[in-house]
């Protein structure tokens, strides 16, 4: 009886840390997609992320942060991390926003740099 309340409890226990940290990515990729958003705005406010393109990002920005730490975990070096993350950034930026988004986002970058 002891065996079975100590290994529902460490099912339990182990499965809290699996949403915690689950939590965190969403959090992380919200966060992207606003600092994106931002830098859009910055350059023109007309052309901020709509709710499709605001969900596809979200999405590829979780699947970029769980490979990385993925990666991360197996020992994987700069050149593989760099090499991840540019996939996803490559969808986003070209399957993801327009052409004049992209403008937007380079201009209000460089406006927030100076």
């Amino acid at each position: 009886m002891k065996k079975l309340v100590f290994t529902l409890m460490l099912a339990v226990g182990m499965m809290a840390t699996g949403f915690s940290q689950n939590d965190k990515v969403k959090e992380k990729a919200q966060e992207k997609v606003e600092e994106l958003n931002s830098e859009i705005v910055a350059g023109d406010a007309s052309l901020a992320l709509n709710e499709e393109q605001r969900e596809k990002i979200y999405d590829l920005q979780v699947k970029r942060i769980m490979e990385t730490r993925k990666l991360k975990k197996d020992g994987a070096d700069k050149k593989e991390m760099k090499e991840a993350n540019k996939k996803y950034m490559q969808q986003i930026f070209k399957e993801v926003l327009t052409k004049e988004q992209m403008k937007a986002r380079k201009a209000g970058k460089d406006d927030s740099e100076d």
